[in-house]
């Protein structure tokens, strides 16, 4: 297969992978979405609060146990069968360990926070790392070849299920126990299914593990510290606040999370397949890196400038009078969550070039400068500190992330700007109409008026961030990127649709 031909290939595969992978992670996040709506109707801010507090010490205990067996594997040149042993028996370690770990400090843990009820919280949680860990190391050689359609089906699968489970707790109980229930019933019903479909008889082996220690090794340490950069504001906060009001701070951070989450975590398996695949050619690494990061600004940009525009609204038709508390924190950790795009791409860069400890100084430079800040700001100003500790630290690190992808990839920091101007000017100009809008249209609080604000709001916004990123990109002489991609799609879709219309009207 000739290159031109070979990398027409490898951008297609990537791209499909990666928009199945949106697509599940979109569902599955919208069903995780819905699930949380119905909770924060039936139960209180104290309930999620409490759920939190417990969720913190589970997450940083998970980072600290944490083994990307996956990852390791996809980027072996070949999978041997005794490769997929000894992942299994790592997995079933850091298991036991984390469960071990949980079992030790739940006692002095729900004293330090003063609630006797989070000892038997956050050992049930801990079944949900551990499931996770568990995943049947047969799926690693699927995402090797860009193939993640299974990976599609035991996500909605799970998330399915956790969903029917946590509604039927929470009319059973009405307690936070069905947020726990939830939590654990996904990865639970993710790993049986990956066994089920793929029977597979792990043997407990270590006889490989020297091939996962150098990858592994920083990986593990690089969430550690990632971990403590995103609990450690909700760590303080539990302890400085009522359960009630870290609540309120805790659903917004999910509520603006969500959207961000669903649409780009699951692009980085497919790009470290694609990035690893082109390692060795330095000119297509740097055009595959910078025509996805400039996706990730065009798409992801204008999504939380939006939402943080469109906070009260959206607050208010979703989760009721009772969180309306929330609006400033969803409006403001919206923002905060901006730098996070323009180094986002430095994960699967450095794990394909094999420069894992590029991820661990990231994560070590935002904690030096987010823990003074967060511990500072928390104390003194709450809820507005912690997000201002947030945005500065974010800030930050995002622009030592640009050094590093400099340095990985050849591209300067100012060529990674400018790929994204076009994105940031149109989202400048959606921005002024969706303020203009919401300045003078102010159509009340019941609830059909807020939803047709709401619907509006978030129509005028895309339209007009839509019609000036067009624009801008005709003006600039309609280079390579997101909109003649988004064109060329369209276009195929109108050749179906064409086809099938013909097809169609004979027989009729």
């Amino acid at each position: 297969m000739r290159p031109g031909n070979e990398a027409a290939v490898l951008a297609h595969n990537t791209a499909f992978s990666g928009a199945l992978m949106v697509l599940a992670r979109l569902i599955s996040r919208v069903m995780d979405l819905l699930t949380m709506l119905i909770l924060a109707r039936l139960l209180s801010p104290s309930d999620f609060g409490l759920v939190t507090i417990a969720m913190t010490v589970i997450l940083i205990l998970e980072a600290a146990l944490e083994m990307p067996l996956s990852q390791a594997l996809v980027r072996l040149p070949e999978i041997k069968e005794s490769y997929y042993h000894t992942a299994f028996t790592l997995g079933l370690l850091r298991g036991v360990l984390l469960c071990s770990a949980v079992y030790i400090i739940a006692v002095p843990f729900a004293s330090f926070y003063k609630h006797r009820e989070l000892v038997p919280l956050i050992e049930f949680l801990s079944l949900a790392p551990a499931a996770r860990g568990l995943l049947n190391p047969r799926l690693a050689q699927f995402a090797k070849d860009l193939n993640f359609k299974y990976e599609f089906m035991f996500e909605l699968i799970g998330k399915l299920a956790a969903f029917i489970a946590g509604i039927v707790t929470v009319f059973l109980t009405h307690s936070y126990w069905s947020i726990a229930v939830c939590t654990v019933a996904a990865p639970l019903v993710i790993a049986a299914q990956s066994y089920a479909l793929f029977p597979f008889r792990p043997r407990l082996t270590l006889v490989d593990w020297r091939i996962f220690v150098d990858f592994l090794g920083w990986i593990s340490l690089s969430q550690i510290v990632l971990a403590i950069n995103w609990q450690s504001d909700q760590l303080l906060l539990g302890k400085l606040m009522r359960p009630a009001q870290l609540g309120l701070f805790s659903l917004a951070n999910n509520v603006t999370n969500i959207p961000l989450s669903s649409l780009f975590s699951p692009l980085l398996r497919p790009l470290l397949s694609a990035f690893s695949m082109l390692r060795e050619d330095r000119t297509r690494l740097q055009n595959s890196f910078q025509s996805a990061a400039s996706a990730v600004i065009a798409i992801g940009l204008p999504l939380l400038v939006g939402q943080s525009i469109v906070a009260a609204p959206m607050v208010r038709l979703l989760l009721g009078q009772k969180w309306l508390g929330a609006i400033p924190a969803v409006s403001l950790l919206s923002l905060s969550l901006i730098p996070l795009l323009f180094g986002m791409l430095l994960t699967p860069l450095s794990m394909a070039l094999g420069e894992t400890r590029a991820m661990v100084w990231r994560n070590v430079l935002q904690m030096c400068v987010k823990l003074p800040l967060v511990i500072v700001g928390a104390l003194k100003y709450g809820f507005m500190g912690v997000i201002a500790a947030r945005i500065i630290s974010e800030t930050i690190t995002a622009v030592y992330c640009m050094v590093i992808i400099r340095r990985l990839s050849g591209l300067s920091v100012a060529r990674q700007l400018v790929s994204c101007w076009r994105s940031v000017a149109a989202v400048a100009f959606m921005a002024v109409i969706l303020e203009t809008f919401t300045s003078y249209f102010d159509w009340g609080i019941a609830p059909p008026w807020v939803a047709a604000q709401l619907g509006a709001s978030v129509t005028l916004g895309a339209a007009a961030y839509t019609s000036c990123l067009f624009l801008l990109w005709r003006i600039e002489g309609r280079p390579q990127g997101l909109e003649t991609l988004a064109l060329r799609m369209l276009a195929r879709l109108r050749q179906r649709l064409v086809r099938t219309a013909g097809i169609v009207t004979p027989s009729a």
